[in-house]
């Protein structure tokens, strides 16, 4: 595998949030986004996979939009990007991604 080439049991999701409670609303999967995209996209360094959580505003749902059903709605909820591993095994056996970890689903 590549150095960038993600790996299958790595997700992305935005997470959204009650802004009345901050409970957790629902989560809706990305389709899958080359990680350089992200990296441009967030700012990120060239050797980070972007497992951080971000916030997102209005401007990134218009980035979003491409990779997801999900109608937004920043009036009633609060938005995050996520990653997360759908298979912690493989994780382990592939020594993470980009030597790191993402957590487990939850």
């Amino acid at each position: 595998m590549g150095k960038n080439k993600q790996p299958e049991w790595l997700k992305r999701e935005i997470q959204y949030f009650n802004k009345a409670d901050e409970s957790l609303a629902g989560d809706a999967e990305l389709a899958p986004v080359e990680l350089s995209i992200l990296q441009n996209y967030f700012e990120a360094d060239a050797d980070d996979p972007i497992f951080d959580t971000y916030q997102l505003e209005p401007v990134d749902a218009t980035f979003l939009k491409p990779y997801t059903t999900l109608e937004f709605d920043f009036e009633k909820y609060d938005y995050w990007l996520a990653a997360y591993t759908n298979n912690w095994e493989q994780t382990k056996r592939d020594k993470g991604f980009m030597g790191q970890y993402p957590l487990p689903k939850q």
